[in-house]
């Protein structure tokens, strides 16, 4: 059982741990003694220890992210004046933990992590297994690689969130617990794992355990230069769990809210695969993904609850003096080769279709408001969205990130209103948003 702490006691604990660290490394400046192989310390990009023979090494790291958003329409439904312009500002990410290797061949990893809307806790907490040849055994709580912008660690990704279909998707879950087998070849990565997202049987006390797997492979690859692609699987193994289709449309808040396309009471069937393909030559680079989820179940009253989702997206960047690292064997982006200085622009469009059954359609589209309803419960939903932006990596441990997005819903009943304190306001279905971030890396 992972126990919750407070972001406060947690971030003080870690700190009061870096200082005595940080005052280590200074006192062992000069010589260090030490009874077995030499030890080089690094402090460029956060607090690096490790011997020279590569059998022992442990860095400490982290990343806040800080962020300011605009926004109004549809996703502002739940605020004290509904669809209205909102301005929010909060911690977006907040993220400290070590990594390292013991024995050479035994790899463990601790984080704790803060994220707008969640709790608190530690989210990695894993052992790695790296001395077969083939195969790198990894078992515990970890992030599972899935997607090609998904695999990509947030503080490198494209834009300031990633693509919202990813809402409408298990597969990119963090395991509770797991056991995840990867290999990876010069310009190829094949994974397979099997891991409990904290679901139980419906009738039963085991934990229940969803399967995914990805493979990625890189046809071209020239430094920087690249085409990838990739193919990923997942099944959610629901056992008559409940399930929701809804997103956030790329949109965050100090409110958290989400809109709900479809759902199920008892599920038994919930997989969806995920195709990738991008490419980058010199300074451009695109990208596109396309996924598909399928959702068979019933409703509380018995009643058929299919839910049919699928949607894409297509992004193209450039960046001004220099290029995005590419990591073969993970198969995902990594951080500029320069940054400092460093600007990258880009643009996103993506679309979504939910078809769902009428009886799958859940009466009110967003909790915790009345009156955001469908327009017609036969029909399908779809949800597009335009973002455009731009980064500055002004050091490599300083990046500020400006997004403007321009969302549509259709299928939702405009003419239906929302009364709150005694006001009426009229449903909208569409809204822009102005997001920027500043972030930290160390």
């Amino acid at each position: 059982m992972i126990r919750k702490h407070s972001f406060r006691g947690v971030m003080a604990g870690f700190a009061t741990s870096a200082l005595a660290l940080a005052v280590s490394a200074q006192a062992f400046a000069g010589t260090v003694s030490t009874d077995g192989a030499d030890i080089v310390i690094k402090t460029k990009g956060g607090l690096e220890v490790g011997t020279v023979d590569k059998e022992f090494s442990f860095k400490l790291g982290g990343k806040l992210q800080w962020d300011a958003t605009s926004f109004d329409g549809l996703m502002a439904g739940r605020q004290a004046k509904p669809f209205d312009d909102t301005f929010n500002t909060f911690i977006r990410r907040g993220e400290i933990g070590f990594e390292g290797v013991a024995y050479k061949d035994w790899g463990y990893g601790l984080r704790v992590s803060y994220d707008e809307g969640d709790s608190t806790d530690f989210d990695r907490a894993y052992i790695t297994y790296s001395g077969l040849d083939f195969v790198d055994i990894t078992v515990g709580q970890f992030g599972v690689d899935y997607g090609l912008e998904n695999t990509t660690s947030s503080s490198w990704i494209t834009g300031i969130e990633r693509p919202f279909m990813y809402d409408f998707l298990n597969g990119t879950a963090d395991a509770h617990f797991g056991v995840n087998l990867m290999h990876t070849g010069e310009n190829y990565g094949l994974m397979v794992q099997a891991a409990n997202y904290e679901k139980k049987e419906s009738d039963g006390n085991d934990e229940l355990f969803g399967y995914t797997l990805r493979a990625n492979w890189a046809p071209y690859l020239n430094g920087t230069d690249v085409v990838h692609l990739g193919a990923n699987y997942h099944s959610n193994n629901p056992d008559d769990n409940s399930s929701s289709v809804r997103t956030r449309m790329g949109i965050r808040s100090d409110d958290d809210a989400r809109i709900a396309f479809g759902s199920t009471a008892k599920t038994d069937k919930d997989v969806e695969w995920l195709l990738e393909a991008g490419a980058q030559f010199g300074s451009f680079r695109a990208a596109a993904e396309y996924f598909q989820r399928q959702v068979s179940g019933e409703t509380a009253g018995g009643a058929d609850a299919d839910v049919d989702a699928s949607g894409y997206y297509g992004q193209v960047s450039y960046m001004i003096g220099g290029a995005r690292g590419y990591k073969a064997g993970a198969g995902k982006w990594d951080k500029p080769t320069d940054m400092k200085g460093t600007f990258e622009v880009f643009a996103r469009y993506e679309s979504n279709t939910i078809d769902a059954d009428a009886g799958a359609v859940p009466t009110q589209l967003m909790s915790g408001i009345v009156g955001v309803v469908a327009q017609n419960t036969s029909s399908d939903f779809t949800a597009d969205a335009v973002v455009v932006g731009v980064n500055y990596f002004a050091t490599p441990a300083i990046r500020m990130s400006l997004n403007y997005v321009d969302y549509q819903v259709d299928n939702i009943n405009t003419n239906a209103s929302v009364t709150k304190n005694g006001k009426t306001y009229k449903v909208e279905d569409d809204g822009k948003a102005i997001v920027g971030r500043l972030q930290y890396v160390f």
